[in-house]
């Protein structure tokens, strides 16, 4: 059976340098290649690059907010799939998560997060982006 044996890109966004390096601790490992954007612009011109399994991304941020940068990810066709899972510190109010969850978003993480929650989730979505991308290969084989 053929797999698939490319990349595992993960994008973590986040206007806070400590937050992603937080972020790199608690899922850096040999098997993810964590791509770190300091904003939604960044993020934006990364995904026009390179494909990712998962995004986390934060939701204030200066200038292009992570609903913003989330309805844009998912406007495009390329894009518009990979999940987005939002971590923020910012509120606790249902509104805050509708919000969340209308601009595109999978799921929403509040800050501080458990480190093995983050990971499981982080994991259950790799597995589904390499069920994919497998699939996609025999596809083409076919």
């Amino acid at each position: 059976m053929i797999a698939y044996e490319g990349p595992i890109n993960i994008l973590l966004v986040d206007d806070h340098p400590d937050n992603l390096l937080a972020l790199e601790a608690v899922l850096g490992n040999d098997r993810y290649n964590l791509v770190k954007c300091l904003s939604g612009e960044e993020a934006l011109r990364c995904l026009l690059k390179d494909e990712f399994a998962v995004i986390l991304l934060d939701v204030q941020m200066p200038e292009m907010d992570g609903f913003e940068t989330a309805k844009l990810i998912k406007s495009r066709k390329k894009t518009q799939e990979v999940p987005i899972i939002f971590i923020s510190a910012t509120s606790k109010e249902s509104e805050h998560f509708f919000s969340g969850y209308e601009a595109g978003a999978i799921d929403y993480m509040l800050k501080p997060f458990v480190p093995q929650i983050l990971r499981t989730k982080i994991e259950g979505f790799v597995r589904m982006y390499l069920n994919h991308k497998t699939l996609q290969l025999q596809s083409e084989l076919l």
